[in-house]
């Protein structure tokens, strides 16, 4: 591009003084002018591409993982982008995913509803990667029902009978007299770790269960199934579901708070140390600061701040 703007100025001067030269009389000041006005536009289209070619393009941040997560980063892209000149790019995909493309330098920022195996962080290590966790906010998960299903409450003893298959009828647990069908999830769901953690301890989920990758897959499959049974964070409930009551607790703030409802866990943010640049580390303080905290509520979290 260079040699040919060289050679276009070339012809031009080249031309101009030939024009001078020549003896044209009222062509001779036309063409002059023309090639001034020519010369000039020229001038400024080089100019144009120059400041094209220079502009910087706005720095990127990759963030993947939990589907819990995912809607409250969502509006935190939104809010924050209109403060800093960035781009953030959200996927979901489960927890685990997220921790795997963290490890394998696909994303920049892996969320995750739960924390780290002990395997990928030996894995991570192991390629070299610092992996570092922000936990900003705790969050309840809910066994949820079809509204139509006159159970209430379960204790913890119930809800794993249920999805061991001990417990196949509704009416061994005060409902009507038919089978439940149990609603998983995959295994990436970082929800789905620590239901196996907290509820199932050392047992298997019984064969055959539905299995659902995301937070509104188990929504929707239980708002449409009356005997169906299924988990997901608090953040996401709606009316097409029931929430029901743990060992007769709620799943509300205070009871977060004060630590009564027994299926509670941390919310995380994990990076590579590493490879921790400026505009990632400015999206984790507003994540911490006040202005994200205060979106973790509105979501239906509990934010860490509040819990100090």
């Amino acid at each position: 591009m260079g040699k040919f703007f060289d050679k276009l100025f070339i012809c031009y001067n080249d031309g101009l003084d030939q024009d001078l030269a020549s003896d044209k009389g009222q062509w001779r000041g036309k063409m002059y002018r023309l090639k001034i006005f020519a010369f000039g536009f020229l001038i400024f289209i080089m100019g144009c591409m120059i400041a094209g070619c220079t502009k910087q393009e706005p720095p990127k941040v990759y963030v993947t993982g939990s589907t819990t997560i995912f809607p409250y980063m969502r509006k935190i892209s939104e809010i924050y982008s209109k403060k800093v000149d960035v781009r953030i790019r959200i996927s979901d995909g489960g927890s685990m995913k997220g921790i795997s493309e963290l490890i394998d330098g696909k994303c920049n920022v892996a969320m995750s509803s739960s924390p780290i195996p002990t395997e990928m962080f030996s894995h991570a290590e192991s390629k070299g990667i610092q992996i570092k966790g922000f936990p900003f906010a705790d969050d309840m998960i809910v066994p949820i029902v079809h509204p139509t299903n006159p159970v209430n409450t379960l204790s913890l003893a119930q809800l794993q009978g249920i999805y061991t298959g001990s417990i196949k009828s509704w009416e061994s647990v005060g409902g009507a007299s038919k089978p439940i069908e149990v609603v998983n999830r995959d295994a990436p769901s970082g929800t789905g770790e620590i239901w196996k953690q907290v509820v199932m301890k050392s047992k298997d989920v019984k064969t055959g269960a539905v299995v659902q990758n995301s937070n509104s897959g188990v929504i929707a499959y239980v708002a449409e199934h009356p005997e169906a049974i299924g988990y997901i964070s608090r953040s996401l409930l709606n009316h097409e579901v029931k929430p029901l009551t743990v060992n007769g607790v709620p799943a509300n703030k205070e009871n977060a708070m004060q630590g009564k409802y027994p299926i509670s866990r941390r919310l995380y943010l994990y990076v590579d140390e590493k490879d921790f640049p400026h505009h990632v580390k400015s999206l984790i303080v507003f994540v911490l600061g006040n202005g994200g905290q205060q979106i973790a509520e509105e979501c239906g979290f509990m934010p860490l701040l509040a819990l100090k």
